[in-house]
């Protein structure tokens, strides 16, 4: 009788400790499928922190450049000859160089924040690139004089920089102007 007891209390003690390993082992797969949830929460939210954080350049992209200050500065250096040098601009108004000056930082700035990923090419190519291409035409002889005269070469680097991209894309995909490529968009 002693040994039925015994071999049941251990068929008991048997039962248990499956029924804890398919709970350990259960446990064990629960905390993999939170792991992996955790870990896709994680990149959805970065993913949406990136898109969110894009929207907001934007936005300020489109402030830095919606303003009096820059529209005027735009037209001043828009209406100078392609290659103005600065000797040619010596004696002439004062606000032109003023102007000159508000184009090139902000072009400027608008380069340096394509160069890190904060604003995509596309988008400023979108929004402004023929007028950061034609003021870069203008004033890239200015900028290269200034850059001999202060014997800094990384004078207007970023606005250089961003309008020659933008002039390889044109040259590359030369895409049509929106209001003919999106002609029948929402129709």
């Amino acid at each position: 009788m002693a040994c039925c007891a015994e071999t049941a209390l251990a068929r008991k003690h048997e039962g248990n400790l499956t029924e804890l390993n398919t709970l350990a082992d259960l446990a064990e797969v629960f905390g993999a499928f939170v792991v992996v949830g955790g870990l896709a929460f994680g990149v959805v939210q970065m993913l949406d922190y990136r898109r969110q954080r894009r929207e907001t350049a934007a936005i300020e992209l489109l402030r830095s450049f919606q303003n009096p200050e820059f529209s005027r500065a735009l037209r001043a250096v828009l209406a100078l000859p392609s290659g103005v040098c600065k000797s040619d601009m010596q004696g002439r108004n004062p606000g032109e160089q003023d102007a000159i000056m508000v184009v090139v930082l902000t072009f400027e700035s608008i380069g340096l924040m394509v160069f890190r990923g904060i604003v995509p090419l596309e988008m400023v190519n979108q929004l402004l690139g023929g007028v950061c291409v034609e003021s870069w035409m203008r004033l890239n002889q200015y900028m290269q004089d200034s850059r001999t005269e202060s014997g800094r070469k990384t004078m207007s680097e970023w606005f250089q920089w961003l309008a020659e991209r933008l002039e390889e894309q044109h040259t590359r995909y030369g895409r049509p102007p929106a209001y003919e490529q999106y002609r029948h968009w929402g129709s």
